[in-house]
């Protein structure tokens, strides 16, 4: 069973990665490891899990079915490991949590009160970093992260995710009309967020109504106005600048008082992935632990992000 295990995670990092390079790094290991694990893998399953060019290695069908199920099983086993390393010691001392402005703001600063009045002997810093590959030089207990950085040496647990909404003001829609579809958009004023690790504005996705997964509708970045802080650009929104995006949670007080009015309400983005990420060293500190079921609780079905 140990070693199904070790096979299971060495095929986690590389279906997760992409790449057999990143996933040695990653793991320790040297390629050729991860390739012959992989390799026995796939001649227990008697199936072919990955197509290997020179260049690139992508998933089977058979691989991707695989991989759901490798998911389920090993987030399964963190939680139990995590659960039981909270129970066994006292969640008390300094807690250090980076995560993107974004995530920060909309979706965990509201929340965290809530894990603090359970667990009273926590000292909580919370780090806002958009700089989402800057997590081997960073001294932080959890990492949530929305992609998985290429070559890291972490423990991680996909946490769920969340989509965004169009809004824009009464005024805006009143001078420029109401966009139906978003190729519209091209013909209106968008406030965009801007990437601060690259330093460009997030292109607009949306998801076409009814198929889900397919790929989505992209709409480019228009820069008229680019904001690094999601706060400010919804106050240009409401000042009537233009459309803006962002949370269906942040959005709801805007539409309860008139502020802001939903727009194209069944083009919704993409699901955006949340992973938590933790240092591996074992015990896992119980404060880790009890963060990390903090943030899986989030995002249970039934639970608004």
């Amino acid at each position: 069973m140990a070693d199904t295990l070790t096979l299971m995670r060495t095929f986690d990092q590389v279906a997760g990665t992409g790449s057999f390079s990143t996933a040695a790094r990653a793991l320790g290991l040297s390629r050729a490891a991860v390739s012959g694990q992989i390799a026995r893998l796939e001649a227990n399953l008697g199936v072919r899990l990955f197509r290997r060019t020179t260049r690139t290695v992508a998933l089977t069908d058979e691989g991707t079915r695989y991989a759901d199920r490798v998911r389920r099983i090993l987030d399964d086993l963190d939680h139990l490991e995590n659960e039981y390393a909270h129970r066994s010691g006292d969640v008390s001392g300094p807690l250090t949590v980076e995560v993107p402005e974004f995530v920060g703001t909309r979706v965990l600063a509201a929340r965290l009160p809530e894990f603090l009045f359970r667990h009273p002997g926590v000292q909580m810093n919370l780090v806002l970093n958009d700089r989402v590959d800057e997590i081997a030089n960073v001294a932080a207990d959890v990492f949530v992260r929305g992609t998985l950085p290429g070559a890291h040496h972490l423990k991680y647990r996909r946490l769920g995710g969340y989509r965004l909404i169009t809004a824009a003001s009464p005024d805006y829609l009143a001078r420029h009309g109401t966009p139906k579809h978003p190729r519209d958009l091209a013909r209106h004023v968008t406030v965009d967020y801007i990437n601060s690790a690259s330093g460009k504005p997030f292109d607009w996705e949306f998801e076409t109504p009814g198929r889900p997964g397919t790929r989505p509708v992209v709409v480019p970045a228009r820069g008229r106005l680019c904001c690094n802080n999601s706060d400010a650009c919804i106050a240009a929104a409401v000042a009537g600048f233009g459309l803006v995006s962002d949370v269906q949670e942040t959005f709801e007080p805007l539409f309860a008082s008139g502020a802001l009015v939903p727009v194209m309400p069944r083009w919704l983005s993409p699901e955006y992935e949340l992973f938590a990420l933790w240092h591996p060293g074992q015990p896992v500190a119980p404060r880790v632990s009890a963060f990390v079921e903090f943030l899986a609780g989030l995002f249970e079905p039934g639970r608004s992000a």
